[in-house]
């Protein structure tokens, strides 16, 4: 139905819930119910790809500028591209460096 360009109210009459299916399964990526129904928030997977792609790429040339320079003189690193749909990864992991007691201490449970 999608190649020929038919809706479901050109049909008529009930439908079977194979040809339901077949039809949902063949809908083109960019169509509303794909959209609605993905989890790529209205890209396409070209897209989610290419933007990856794209972060890499500005990440690789921020290590390369940044190279060998003390922290206090380097770039800000790249934010990722906002991507509809998907929240936003803002995790930060760690406030700090610690000593190698706590690390131990933290890693083996204490002293028990």
């Amino acid at each position: 139905m999608t190649r020929t360009h038919y809706t479901l109210d050109d049909i008529g009459g009930e439908l079977p819930e194979r040809a339901l299916l077949s039809f949902l399964r063949r809908l083109p990526a960019e169509s509303e119910t794909v959209s609605e129904l993905s989890q790529l928030g209205g890209w396409s997977r070209t897209e989610m790809l290419l933007a990856r792609i794209c972060e890499g790429i500005e990440v690789l040339a921020w290590l390369t500028a940044n190279g060998g320079k003390p922290k206090s003189k380097q770039t800000e690193r790249p934010k990722r591209i906002v991507r509809p749909g998907v929240e936003p990864d803002e995790r930060r992991i760690g406030r700090g460096s610690i000593s190698i007691s706590d690390f131990m201490d933290w890693y083996f449970g204490g002293d028990d």
